[in-house]
């Protein structure tokens, strides 16, 4: 798992410092966005029992956009989130609310087009995430469990995802995004529990 992680941070290194050096002579835009999501988690293994239900939470961050011609386009940046679940048993009555706060990083191959009045966009690409804190009931799943003598979860999250947007004019936007995570955060063996999340924004550019 952790040389997984290690490949995976190198590729997306490697691919955002190669989109700098392509957007020397590129034009290249900044913007600042904020948003709403709503967020749970894949479950398998042992953790059938259980079923994971979407909240609400939300996320500010920055991003850098390379236009590398006029209808294709890189884009990363990072998103500081915070996210709610309600983990729920399928046997008795018992729940379990998750909230999370961390840092994401996604790099996304964007196509773009003149629509209307401004210009309408869609990419996919890859994202890599570490959680600062993750609470339920007010348990640290990032502390030691002193069952298991370990944490519950896991800090290190990456997976692939596509965004969909409006440029309305040179400064505002609309975005929505969806993340389908591929690293398990359930750190105890027999079970598996992968992120999922989507998001609606708006953004300004300069």
């Amino acid at each position: 798992m952790k040389k997984n992680v290690v490949t995976f941070l190198f590729a997306v290194g490697a691919l955002i410092f190669s989109t700098q050096l392509w957007a020397q002579d590129k034009p290249v835009s900044f913007g600042f966005k904020v948003g709403t999501n709503l967020s749970n988690y894949r479950l398998g293994g042992d953790m059938n029992g259980f079923k994971s239900k979407m909240n609400f939470g939300g996320s500010v961050g920055g991003f850098i956009k390379y236009d590398l011609s006029t209808t294709f386009a890189l884009q990363s940046g990072i998103d500081v989130y915070y996210k709610t679940s309600t983990l729920e048993s399928k046997t008795d009555q018992s729940s379990y609310k998750f909230k999370s706060f961390g840092v994401e990083m996604p790099v996304y191959g964007i196509v773009q087009g003149e629509l209307g009045g401004g210009k309408a966009f869609i990419g996919a690409g890859p994202y890599i995430g570490y959680g600062i804190s993750a609470k339920s009931d007010g348990v640290n799943l990032f502390g030691k469990n002193g069952e298991i003598g370990k944490p519950a979860m896991n800090r290190f999250d990456y997976g692939v995802g596509g965004i969909i947007g409006y440029d309305f004019d040179k400064n505002w936007q609309i975005n929505a995004s969806y993340q389908f995570g591929l690293a398990d955060l359930h750190k105890a063996k027999g079970g598996s529990m992968k992120s999922h999340g989507a998001s609606i924004g708006i953004a300004y550019k300069f």
